[in-house]
């Protein structure tokens, strides 16, 4: 079971008649330029204001979809429950795919806000003079206060003519592109609630990141080496028990760690190169891209199983250093806020900072899918 905007557009590749079609408003924070695109059964047309958007969440988007394919499963095939099976599921509709895809593509933030027209079902011979109905949308809330945590959400380029990898989409293999719709929705989600809650924010990028370090885990490591190398203190520990005693040991606590190493090294292969414009006095060691996001994993467990946020120099605003040079560490050998004292080791990055890396690593597997769907290497 693909998602439905995969199977829609397959649907429409195939041949198969529209059934209905509809007009869904996607709000943003930023403008869109360049003329209308057709992705098969999708268009995607951008709202030109009077006045540019300026950190104000509006129309954006108008997303047209064509619906060519049932959206409904059967839960009753041949007189019987239909197996459960949740694959495919991510929350969200065929609009929310496309939308989150977009987000991740362009590096902005951009939203579903609802739907404004609905032709109703019909069949290719029926009157097209008929009515549709139309709804109002609200406006949506641009989430937070005071300026951006991540500059560059409202500083890329937002051309239309700049989405050809969504091309791609249909043509991808079925578990990957689920895989894909999911991490972009996390992503898409981080990347909206950030001035807002950037725990939330870092909470659901590390999860976008997750997702594709588990898709695209090439191998199955050892649990003896996979302990000696993400938990060294534990192995440490027990190093002096038995070798049955060790290989147990490692046994039982290797799919908890591995999910830690697929993390650590999905980032180490796929990070991008450093931005072209450096700050002078806080810059990222990129050498260390590995060791940063192991910190980072640490955190992400302390903040869902023992509801300890990440730490707050990790979640403020960048400050600019030099011309459009953005802030990508916490200043200082060590920090404190809200009653906490963090060393600068145990803070590695900003938010904006990990944003950068995530998208830019999540854009890399993505063309890595592209690669395999093609048949120019082998699936991962």
């Amino acid at each position: 079971m693909g998602t439905d905007a995969w199977k829609n557009w397959q649907g429409f590749d195939a041949g198969e008649p529209e059934g209905e079609n509809y007009d869904d408003e996607l709000h943003s924070d930023v403008e869109f330029a360049g003329g209308a695109r057709d992705f098969g059964p999708f268009r995607l047309s951008a709202v030109h204001r009077e006045v540019p958007a300026t950190q104000d969440v509006g129309l954006a988007l108008v997303l047209h979809g064509g619906v060519h394919v049932s959206l409904i499963p059967d839960v009753v095939i041949n007189g019987k429950l239909a197996k459960p099976d949740s694959t495919a599921y991510h929350g969200g509709t065929m609009s929310d795919e496309v939308a989150a895809l977009v987000s991740l593509i362009m590096g902005v933030r951009l939203r579903v806000a609802g739907t404004a027209r609905l032709s109703g079902i019909h069949q290719p011979d029926d009157d097209p003079g008929r009515l549709p109905m139309l709804f109002e949308v609200p406006r949506l809330t641009r989430p937070g206060r005071g300026d951006d945590l991540i500059p560059a959400a409202v500083q890329r380029s937002t051309n239309l003519d700049d989405l050809d990898r969504l091309v791609s989409f249909p043509s991808l293999a079925e578990g990957a592109q689920v895989e894909l719709v999911r991490a972009a929705r996390s992503y898409a989600s981080g990347l909206w609630w950030a001035n807002e809650d950037p725990n939330l924010a870092w909470l659901q990028l590390v999860t976008a990141v997750e997702i594709a370090a588990k898709a695209r885990q090439l191998s199955e490591v050892d649990a003896v080496a996979l302990l000696k190398d993400v938990w060294e203190e534990l192995w440490t520990a027990i190093e002096p028990a038995d070798d049955p005693v060790r290989q147990s040991v490692a046994y039982l606590l290797a799919p908890q760690i591995r999910a830690a190493r697929a993390f650590r090294d999905f980032l180490a292969d796929c990070a991008p190169e450093p931005p072209e414009i450096r700050p002078q006095f806080s810059p990222l060691d990129w050498t260390k891209i590995r060791q940063h996001a192991g910190k980072i994993y640490e955190h992400r467990s302390q903040a869902l199983h023992a509801g300890k946020p990440f730490p707050m120099p990790m979640c403020e605003r960048p400050g600019i250093e030099g011309p459009n040079a953005i802030q990508e560490v916490p200043y200082g050998l060590n920090s404190g806020s809200n009653g906490a004292i963090w060393a600068a080791k145990e803070t590695p990055m900003l938010l904006s900072t990990f944003e950068y890396i995530a998208r830019g690593a999540l854009l890399a597997w993505w063309d890595e899918l592209i690669d395999a769907a093609s048949g120019s290497r082998p699936a991962t």
